[in-house]
Parts: structure tokens; sequence; C-alpha cells
């Protein structure tokens, strides 16, 4: 049970925090590029991929909960 409380706890924390880590991911990989209208478009790509990323983390945690019952 303690396994899939991380789980939880973790794929949540990443799907709050998935704003400013796509700000920071946009910034680090793109700094020297002029994103002139891409940038919001960009943005929400990463955005939506560490919202998925935090979903299938959580998701692991329900199955592992769901087989151990």
């Amino acid at each position: 049970m303690k396994n899939q409380i991380k789980f939880f706890i973790i794929g949540i924390f990443i799907i709050l925090v998935s704003t400013p880590l796509a700000y920071k991911s946009v910034h680090l990989i793109y700094s020297n590029s002029n994103l002139t209208g891409e940038y919001v478009p960009i943005l929400n790509g990463f955005i939506h991929s560490y919202m998925l990323i935090g979903i299938l983390i959580f998701s692991v945690g329900l199955i592992n909960t769901i087989r151990n019952k």
C-alpha cells in the first residue's frame, strides 16, 4: 500500500506543477530561438506532455492498488 501512495502523490504533484515545468523546459530548450507566434503552441505541447506523464504515473498506482486487492 505504501508504494501506491508514492505513485499517487508523485502523479498529482507532476500534474499540478506541469505549467511551471513546461515554462522552464521551453526556456531551456529554445533559449536561443525566436519563437514569434509559435511560443504558445509549443508551451501547450509541453504542458500536455507533463500532464500525460502525471496521469500515467497516477494510473500505475491505481493499477497496483487494484491488483493487490
